[in-house]
């Protein structure tokens, strides 16, 4: 009766997953390329090229109402936003992995993409040297337009590394859980979340809408090539 027991779990359980991960391995790819980010990022000051003063007619006429708007608390709710949106991935997970070594890959991944995101969205923010949109308002001052903080508009990173997060999240769920009727939740919120950190920023005037869309794109790019690459197709 034992033996038969143990053979019907056997065959409801579900088949066994290959990682695709190396939790050590990747886990030092992810945090070698978040090292290279942050350098680049106190680098920046000193790499981009600056434009201003700059006039608001300089912005592309579709996207000139977010120069003008710029509400006083839409930053923090960003910065919230994206936090969540980086936190949400690992809730998930350690709700619904199988066990600790699933949990960890899947951790690794997720995170290894937010980190190449960040990388990407760092050289394009240095190597563009836009403008944020505040910067072409009667308000920018001379101090402001001296500093390269100040020019990092392109892309949205708010929006481009939770997304990547995001994307990744939603391909290790299909692969892990292909007939759970919640999935659709992990597909629609996370990228939502990503979008909301950057509407946010847009509204803080601190992104074009094009900042957005770009970093959006971009992100879902690396979230679901990252996994490509590790075979998870």
């Amino acid at each position: 009766m034992l033996l038969a027991w143990s053979a019907a779990l056997a065959l409801m359980a579900p088949p066994a997953i290959e990682p695709l991960v190396d939790p050590l391995v990747d886990g030092a790819i992810g945090v070698a390329v978040g090292v290279a980010s942050g350098v680049l990022f106190v680098l920046h000051d000193d790499l981009v090229s600056r434009g201003c003063p700059c006039d608001r007619d300089e912005a592309p006429g579709f996207e000139r109402f977010a120069v003008d708007g710029r509400l006083g608390y839409a930053e923090q709710v960003a910065d919230a936003t994206l936090g969540v949106s980086l936190l949400a991935p690992a809730a998930v997970l350690a709700a619904t992995a199988p066990d600790d070594a699933a949990l960890l890959e899947d951790l690794v991944l997720v995170y290894q993409s937010a980190a190449f995101a960040g990388l990407l969205t760092q050289i394009a923010k240095t190597s563009v040297g836009r403008p944020y949109p505040f910067m072409l308002s009667r308000e920018a001052t001379a101090g402001q337009a001296q500093s390269g903080a100040n020019y990092a508009s392109f892309w949205s990173g708010h929006t481009a590394v939770p997304m990547a997060a995001a994307v990744t999240l939603g391909v290790l769920i299909e692969r892990r859980h292909p007939h759970a009727r919640w999935r659709w939740l992990v597909w629609a919120v996370g990228p939502a979340l990503a979008l909301s950190a950057g509407a946010w920023q847009v509204a803080a005037a601190n992104h074009y809408p094009s900042d957005v869309l770009v970093g959006g794109a971009v992100g879902a790019a690396v979230g679901a090539l990252n996994p490509l690459i590790h075979g998870a197709f």
